[in-house]
């Protein structure tokens, strides 16, 4: 597991382990949606891909 996955799973995990506020996005039939951990772990592996991706 490289240094970012690393830190992304540390991060993560604090954050599932917390009580939180909910967050919400409107899909494209207008519905709230809770935004989860799962959603936010997808984003940032993607962005982080993206980002290996424009150093090589």
């Amino acid at each position: 597991m490289s240094m970012s996955q690393a830190i992304i799973k540390k991060s993560l995990n604090a954050l599932e382990n917390k009580p939180a506020h909910s967050g919400y996005i409107v899909d494209e039939q207008g519905k709230e949606v809770q935004i989860t951990a799962a959603m936010i772990r997808s984003v940032c592996h993607q962005l982080l891909n993206q980002c290996r991706a424009i150093k090589n």
